[in-house]
């Protein structure tokens, strides 16, 4: 019995003080660091950047911060293994640590660190991150972040980030961040961005950017969104509608074979652009004739000031209300003539398809000052005809 009892004084003593492997070396020493230790009390600097007095241990548990083998010194031992019923708070981890709810290192974590909330480190991370809330990191990432929620670190980040909602850095990525929200660097990306709603980048993107909203500075790459924006772009930007700063942008006025006045805004680069239109065939005697589209095209040159244009477009032609599926599709390949550096002149034929509801009686009348010949003309199940015709486009366009 009393061999049981000193074993467990034994054992109660070293949760209640740390230990260390410079502890062994001396019994002098031992009874010093003892003595020192008991005269501290508990200190909590999760953000202290002083590691003067930090000693590395092969291995800890706790059950909390301060209730383990590391005892009230804990913010001053570097873990090579911790493992942490509850949470642990230590200067750092150089191979692996585990906790059930979370992790706080003060200094460099490398290795392995999981946790069911949330891991903090105040200083660098090479290695794996896992949390089913955040991570958050006062230094730079090389490594894999995952977290079920965000990712954050204030230095820059070489690897990959993937969380459910967002991941941030100020300073550069190269890797990958993915995120069920948001992506932002506040400096460059190498590599990709691909976010369910917002990618973010300051300056420049070598890579892509794949999200319902892109925006950048430099991109020597590629973005596909909805919408995308660039300062400039050395790649294709490819969505509903793409803004590049110093892209490619007009308006454009111009008559086609079925309305008379129409109105197109272009904006993207040559290679690719996209362009929403409308046009107004006025009647006085009648219900006005109008439509509404959209189109992608793209533009290359063929001399200094000669460009070709080739687009495919949509509109809903229309008689008063929007009353019944009358879609114009067009096929159009054209010159372009850049007259000045903000005006051009444009013309071209055009291959129109025609869809329209056959039992709907209000359609517009298709030609009222031109005449071209319908070339095929079929019938489909639940009402369905199309048409197709050879036509014309011709205007100009400022920029």
């Amino acid at each position: 019995m009393k061999t049981i009892h000193k074993f467990l004084m034994v054992a109660a003593f070293g949760f209640a003080h740390p230990f260390h492997a410079a502890a062994f070396q001396s019994s002098d020493k031992s009874e010093e660091k003892v003595e020192n230790q008991r005269s501290s009390s508990i200190q909590f600097n999760p953000f202290s950047k002083d590691f003067s007095d930090t000693v590395t241990v092969p291995f800890q548990f706790s059950f909390v911060p301060f209730v383990g083998t590391n005892g009230t010194n804990s913010g001053n031992v570097i873990n090579e293994v911790s493992i942490n019923f509850f949470g642990g708070y230590s200067a750092g981890t150089t191979s692996f640590e585990m906790a059930s709810l979370f992790n706080i290192n003060r200094g460099e974590m490398s290795g392995v660190q999981l946790a069911g909330l949330f891991n903090q480190v105040g200083g660098k991370v090479d290695g794996v991150q896992l949390a089913g809330l955040f991570n958050s990191n006062l230094d730079s990432v090389r490594g894999v972040q995952l977290a079920g929620l965000t990712n954050f670190t204030t230095g820059s980040v070489e690897g990959v980030q993937i969380s459910g909602l967002a991941n941030f850095s100020p300073k550069a990525v190269k890797g990958v961040q993915l995120a069920g929200l948001l992506n932002f660097s506040a400096a460059d990306l190498e590599g990709s961005q691909i976010a369910g709603l917002v990618n973010f980048t300051a300056h420049e993107v070598k890579g892509s950017q794949v999200g319902l909203l892109n925006f950048a500075g430099k991109v020597d790459g590629f973005q596909l969104g909805l919408f995308n924006y660039a300062d400039s772009m050395s790649g294709v930007p490819v969505g509903l509608m793409s803004f590049v700063r110093g892209g490619y942008h007009t308006v454009e006025f111009g008559a086609t074979d079925i309305l008379p006045f129409n109105l197109a805004l272009r904006s993207g680069k040559r290679e690719f652009y996209t362009f929403f239109q409308a046009g107004i065939r006025p009647d006085l005697d009648r219900e006005v004739t109008w439509s509404f589209g959209y189109g992608v095209g793209t533009s290359p040159r063929l001399g200094q000031k000669l460009f070709l244009n080739i687009e495919v477009s949509s509109e809903q032609l229309n008689k008063g209300n929007v009353q019944a599926v009358n879609l114009i599709n067009r096929f159009y390949v054209g010159g372009e003539w850049q007259a000045t550096k903000r005006f051009a002149i444009y013309a071209g034929p055009t291959i129109n398809f025609r869809v329209y509801e056959t039992d709907f009686e209000g359609h517009p009348d298709l030609f009222t000052y031109s005449f071209p010949t319908i070339r095929n003309e079929k019938f489909y199940a639940e009402n369905i005809g199309s048409q197709m015709w050879y036509g014309f486009k011709a205007g100009f366009r400022f920029f």
